[in-house]
C-alpha cells in the first residue's frame, strides 16, 4: 500500500514537469515550422502588413494585402480541402469486398514512374494508392486480365513508358494470376479510354473495373463513356483533409499541402473544360 502511495505521489509531483515538456516540444515544432520558407514568408508579409496599419500608411496595400489572404486561404484554412472533397464525393465510396467480378481492371496511370536508379525500377508517386487498389483486386481474383495505363517521360532522347516499367515489375517480383497488359505511352486520361475501348472491343471484353484518384473519378467517367465504356468506378486516392483521418482544424500555420489540394482541384476543373470542348466529355 505504501509502495502504491508513493508511486502516486511520484507521479503527481511529475505531473508539473511533463506539462512543462510538453508545451517545450509543442513551441519548438511551432518554431520549426515558422522557419519553414512558406511559414517565413507568411508571417513577415503579415506583419509587415500590421506595422503599415498601426503607422496608417495604408497606400499601396490593397494588391499585398490581397496576396497575403489567399497566401492565408489557400494554406492556413480548409479551403483548398473543401474544393478538393467537392470532385472525391462526387463518386461513391466503395469497398473492395463488394465489387462485383468484371473482364478486366484498368489502373489509370500516375501512380508511379519509370526509376532507373531505383532497385525496383520504378518510384512510386503521390498517386501510388491507384496502383496498390489496382493490385488488390487483382490479388483478389475480381478479374483475370489487369491493363495498365500512364505517360511518358523523355530522358536522353529515348521516350520511357510509366505503364511499361509497372508492368515489367509486376512481371519480375509478384505472381498474379491476372495477365498483365500494358496501353504503353498514353499522352492523357483520353488516350487512354481510346486504347481501353479498342482493346474491349478487340478481346470481346463486357465490363471493366476503372480504378483512378477520387478527384480524377468525375472526369474519367465522362471521358470513358464518351467512348462508349460504362465502367464500374473504384475511387480511391483520397487527399482532401475531409477525407483523411485526422481533425479538421479551421485555422493553422501555414501548410504546403494547401497548395497541392488546390492544385489538384483546379487541374480537374481546367481539364474538365478543356475536354468538354474538344468534345471527349
Amino acid at each position: 500500500m505504501d509502495g502504491w502511495r508513493n508511486f502516486h505521489m511520484a507521479a503527481v509531483a511529475d505531473t508539473p514537469w511533463r506539462v512543462v515538456a510538453s508545451c517545450m516540444i509543442l513551441i519548438l515544432k511551432t518554431l520549426l515550422h515558422l522557419i519553414q520558407p512558406l511559414s517565413l514568408i507568411w508571417l513577415l508579409l503579415g506583419l509587415w502588413l500590421l506595422s503599415r496599419v498601426i503607422k496608417q500608411r495604408s497606400l499601396g496595400l490593397l494588391a499585398p494585402g490581397a496576396a497575403w489572404l489567399l497566401l492565408t486561404l489557400m494554406t492556413c484554412t480548409p479551403l483548398p480541402s473543401y474544393l478538393l472533397a467537392g470532385l472525391e464525393n462526387q463518386v461513391p465510396k466503395v469497398k473492395l469486398a463488394e465489387l462485383p467480378h468484371a473482364d478486366a481492371i484498368l489502373c489509370l496511370g500516375g501512380g508511379a514512374e519509370p526509376g532507373l536508379v531505383e532497385p525496383m525500377g520504378i518510384q512510386l508517386k503521390s498517386a501510388a494508392d491507384r496502383l496498390a487498389t489496382a493490385l488488390t483486386l487483382a490479388a483478389a481474383d475480381k478479374a483475370p486480365l489487369l491493363i495498365l495505363g500512364g505517360g511518358g517521360f523523355p530522358h536522353d532522347g529515348r521516350l520511357y513508358s510509366e505503364a511499361d516499367a509497372v508492368g515489367d515489375y509486376l512481371r519480375t517480383h509478384l505472381s498474379l494470376k491476372a495477365d498483365i497488359h500494358s496501353l504503353g505511352v498514353c499522352s492523357d486520361t483520353h488516350d487512354e479510354a481510346v486504347k481501353v475501348a479498342a482493346l474491349m472491343q478487340q478481346r470481346g471484353l463486357k465490363q471493366l473495373l476503372l480504378v483512378t484518384s477520387a478527384s480524377h473519378m468525375p472526369r474519367s467517367l465522362a471521358v470513358f463513356r464518351k467512348a462508349g465504356i460504362n465502367p464500374i468506378p473504384v475511387p480511391c486516392n483520397y487527399t482532401s483533409s475531409l477525407n483523411r483521418v485526422g481533425e479538421q482544424r479551421w485555422l493553422h500555420l501555414p501548410h504546403v499541402q494547401g497548395f497541392e489540394s488546390f492544385n489538384g482541384w483546379l487541374h480537374e476543373i481546367v481539364g474538365h473544360w478543356v475536354y468538354l470542348w474538344r468534345g471527349w466529355v
